[in-house]
């Protein structure tokens, strides 16, 4: 089957040159039987002739127990003189920040900051109560003010981003060898 390439799709880099996204697709199941069953009638119609430029081999895999997804992109690409040239392109993504003790001590900095950030809110609300528009003629309390803006921005940027993570990684799991809407 062949797919156009898109502007949302990112293109993946060879040895030889840039290959933009699409081309002709086979996509492979996780049930062994039917990949081996495609692959022998890709063989058998000549899927990969002497026109083929190059084969990418594109998989994921979700380790629950190190809470690791790698992407995994093979890329075999043919020379005009017949040789074959390999590439590997692995990209590892820890998808739960607060995983063994190193994740603990991230989740109690930051803890410990929000808290620290919540206190420094309160004081600075409480001088705008009492100094009103004499307050923002300050720089460092404009200063101030913008900073703790962007620190609740921030928060809530991180939070939506920890719940895509946790409604991304549910999908893989309910849908084992599907494409999912949801990864990048």
């Amino acid at each position: 089957m062949y797919t156009s390439p898109t502007e949302d799709e990112y293109s993946v880099d060879g040895k030889i040159t840039t290959y933009p996204s699409g081309g002709y697709v086979a996509d492979l199941t996780e049930h062994p039987e039917q990949a081996s069953s495609l692959i022998r009638d890709l063989e058998a119609n000549q899927w990969v002739d002497q026109y083929t430029r190059a084969v990418l081999l594109e998989f994921n895999i979700l380790n629950p127990n190190s809470k690791l997804f790698n992407q995994v992109i093979l890329i075999f690409e043919y020379t005009p003189d017949g040789s074959t040239l390999w590439t590997t392109n692995v990209n590892v993504v820890q998808l739960y920040r607060y995983a063994g003790s190193a994740g603990v001590v991230a989740l109690l900095s930051e803890i410990g900051c929000g808290i620290f950030v919540l206190v420094i809110t309160v004081v600075e609300v409480i001088k705008v109560c009492q100094n009103r528009q004499r307050y923002f003629k300050e720089a460092w309390n404009v200063l101030q003010c913008t900073a703790l803006v962007l620190f609740y921005i921030a928060v809530g940027v991180y939070t939506a981003r920890c719940l895509w993570t946790v409604t991304v990684v549910e999908e893989l799991m309910n849908n084992p060898g599907k494409q999912t809407g949801g990864v990048c």
